[in-house]
């Protein structure tokens, strides 16, 4: 069994925009006339399994938009040409 990992929604566009998430699916937690709470659900590139609070529906759903903007413009951020101009310190000790 596979354990999910709860993120804010600020971390998981940050993993979106840098190319980690590989799927996505928005799913709600309560709908109760005109109240409805949903949360996002994503698999990173390293099958990890994280998910969002539920939110407001309003609000989780502009982010599941921008979740898919950024998967449409995933060849473009992780382009070699982008990605040669980032350094990264994980060598460090």
């Amino acid at each position: 069994m596979t354990t999910t990992e709860k993120i804010d929604v600020l971390t998981l566009e940050g993993y979106a925009v840098n190319g980690f998430v590989t799927e996505f699916k928005l799913i709600d937690c309560f709908k109760s006339g005109k109240v409805r709470t949903a949360k996002i659900i994503a698999t990173l590139n390293n099958n990890r399994y994280v998910e969002t609070e539920c939110l407001d529906y309003p609000r989780i759903s502009r982010v599941y938009v921008l979740l898919e903007k950024y998967k449409d413009l995933r060849e473009v951020f992780t382009s070699e040409e982008v990605m040669s101009g980032i350094t990264y310190d994980l060598e460090q000790e």
